[in-house]
Order: structure tokens, then sequence, then C-alpha cells
């Protein structure tokens, strides 16, 4: 795993990292992370989850009902080929 370091931290912005550290209740680290996770998208894995529920309920919407099969299965079935 790959390591960051921030030099030249402005005191206002380390004073601002290290409130919402411990209003999360999180060390100063995990909290950047967690702060830089969020600034580049969020968890990936959890992007792909809210998409395809984004786009399964696009489909009950416009069709009445949900993916038959799920996107899911189609990929597997995809792969298989």
């Amino acid at each position: 795993m790959a390591t960051l370091q921030i030099r030249d931290l402005p005191d206002p912005l380390h004073q601002l990292l290290q409130l919402r550290a411990r209003r999360h209740h999180r060390s100063l680290s995990q909290q950047a992370l967690s702060d830089l996770q969020q600034a580049c998208g969020g968890d990936p894995r959890e992007r792909r989850r809210q998409a395809l529920a984004d786009l399964e309920a696009l489909a009950v919407e416009q069709a009445g009902q949900p993916f038959d099969p799920p996107p899911e299965d189609l990929i597997r079935q995809d792969r298989s080929r």
C-alpha cells in the first residue's frame, strides 16, 4: 500500500482536519484518507453498487419491473463465453 506525506500544510487546514477527525472519532490519518476518498468520488465498489441500484430504479420506473436477469448474471454469462 502506498504512503503519502504532505508538507507545509497550512495551520488552519490542519486544525480543520483535526476538528473533523474528532467529530467522526477518527485519527487524523483516517480522516485525511476519508476526505481524500470522498473528494475522488468515494469507494469504487460503492459507486458501482449505487449505479446498479440507480439503473434498476430507472428500469422499474420506466418498465414497471426490475432487471430480469440481474446485470450481475449477464456479466457472469458474458465472462463464461
